[in-house]
């Protein structure tokens, strides 16, 4: 058996490995979120022939704009061809993902590096990543545009390998064939970048990234535009397309509004936390380093490793191209990924969404990249005639692996216990919703908490949000209120009893209340 066989067999066994992890880890089902029942019940409508649209919500079917469609449309797609419910085939499509996404960064990191031990570390260490076996264990979109953004990677390195410097000097078949392959590859991950804007919209940020990639990686002016058109061929009609549908159906592209709004000081302090646990994820250590000081200075250490490895090689080749090696392409395009999505991300805080949280759903993509770049820089290390930094980087590997490992078959144990969110079993025994659910057909529901009641009841309900509950103290509705984790804080209860005042409590539960009219 030849190298590449057995490199073969072992992604597949390692790809094997990923899917068992995480049907191991959930045998329950996947956790949930809002967003994560948002995404079922669109699924389910879509199956209902009610569009892709709000049945969790009792205002009646109104569509969809905050969330693009991939994700739910997938898991349609999966219902209907296995005859399940949304809820088990996202599961079903998770684990097929997890393991997918393993055996492709195993390919990545071939490529990137040429090594078969590389490759298999960097598969090795996504499966031993507890974020992001968390991540995958939620049926959230994340997953699925981390496995279609690889896919463009893929398909962009692969654009570019093809591409030469040199014209044909001959007009045969060969040569327009040879010409026409990068064009393929182009065409293609443009194509799968528009994918993934229909997954999540912070695919503007890879959008961004391979243009830039394209004006700075291709040596000619006529390269350049010539490539960002069939790049954009592929990238422009399904982002066109949605956004023209959005405009239609709900008067705005993504349902966001410009407004300026800071960034609060917490929001940024728990983006450092979890990016550090991600790295770090065994708690005894990095809670010994979990200082704000520490956090910003690590943080901005590692940013501008990046950025002075990424910015004199940008410069030199992009003026100078034929005097200069022409960047290390999959590397290159991790580190400008993680720059505009970062940067996409500030912009998305400061300008239209300043409630997104800085956790590990959201970083994920920063996460998967910090990854790739961690062992392109141990394969680099290894490379040196030093034997001290190859002992190096064999150290960093390893502990890396060890420490990841050990917090992994923690989350395991975990996941296995319960399923995260409004899936728990907390969720799924709550008194609360059994009274919900049989509840006459024509009384009102009124909830903090729509997805929850939709998921677990099958009722849609009202959203509150804060103001006074009249339909309640009418006598044709009821209100649930579920407790936040903020509701030992002084804002909370006065707006808890300002809501609940002269409503009577019919049923009390850890998770929260359902009151009616006295």
């Amino acid at each position: 058996m030849n190298r590449k066989t057995a490199f073969a067999l072992i992604l597949g066994l390692l790809t094997a490995s990923g899917v068992w992890l995480l049907k191991t880890s959930t045998p329950f089902g996947l956790g949930l979120t809002d967003d994560a029942i948002s995404y079922i019940a669109a699924a389910r409508a879509l199956l209902a022939g009610q569009g892709f649209t709000r049945i969790w919500l009792a205002t009646g079917l109104e569509p969809i704009t905050h969330w693009p469609p991939a994700f739910p449309a997938t898991l349609a797609a999966i219902s209907l061809l296995l005859k399940i419910d949304p809820y088990r085939s996202a599961r079903f499509l998770n684990i097929l993902i997890f393991g997918a996404n393993a055996g492709i960064l195993g390919l990545l990191g071939y490529k990137m590096t040429k090594s078969y031990l590389e490759s298999i570390l960097l598969s090795i260490l996504f499966l031993s990543s507890s974020s992001l076996l968390r991540l995958h264990a939620q049926a959230l979109s994340e997953p699925l545009y981390l496995f279609i953004s690889l896919l463009a990677f893929l398909a962009f390195a692969n654009a570019l390998r093809m591409v030469s410097q040199k014209q044909p000097t001959s007009v045969g078949f060969v040569s327009v064939a040879r010409g026409l392959s990068p064009v393929r590859w182009l065409i293609l991950a443009g194509f799968l970048t528009g994918l993934s804007y229909l997954t999540r919209y912070a695919a503007l940020s890879l959008i961004a990234t391979f243009i830039v990639a394209i004006f700075i990686l291709y040596p000619t002016w006529r390269k350049r535009f010539t490539s960002l058109a069939f790049f954009l061929t592929g990238a422009l009609p399904p982002v066109l397309a949605w956004m023209l549908r959005n405009k239609l159906v709900g008067g705005s592209a993504t349902n966001r509004t410009f407004q300026w709004h800071p960034v609060t000081q917490e929001n940024i302090f728990r983006g450092l936390r979890s990016f550090f646990q991600f790295l770090l994820p065994l708690p005894k250590i990095s809670s010994f380093f979990n200082q704000p000081f520490f956090l910003i200075l690590f943080s901005l250490l590692i940013a501008l490793a990046l950025l002075f490895w990424i910015l004199p090689k940008s410069i030199k080749y992009f003026l100078k191209s034929d005097e200069n090696p022409r960047p290390a392409v999959l590397p290159f395009i991790t580190t400008l990924y993680i720059f505009s999505y970062l940067g996409s991300l500030l912009i998305s805080l400061f300008l239209f969404d300043a409630a997104t949280p800085l956790n590990d759903r959201i970083l994920s993509p920063v996460y998967l990249a910090i990854l790739i770049m961690l062992v392109y820089f141990i394969h680099k290390l290894f490379e040196q005639n030093k034997i001290t930094l190859r002992i190096l980087s064999i150290i960093l590997a390893f502990f890396l692996f060890s420490t990841s490992l050990i917090a992994q078959i923690h989350t395991v144990g975990e996941l296995k216990e319960s399923p995260l969110g409004f899936a728990s079993w907390r969720w799924r025994e709550s008194t609360v919703m059994e009274v919900i659910r049989d509840l006459p057909e024509d009384v009102e529901i009124y909830t903090n908490q729509p997805p929850a009641v939709y998921f677990w009841t099958g009722r849609p309900s009202y959203s509150l949000w804060g103001g006074q509950p009249d339909p309640v103290r009418e006598g044709d509705a009821v209100l649930a209120i579920f407790f936040p984790p903020e509701a030992d804080t002084p804002e909370y209860q006065a707006w808890f009893a300002k809501t609940t005042a002269e409503l009577e409590a019919i049923q009390k539960s850890g998770l929260g209340n359902l009151y009616q009219n006295k």
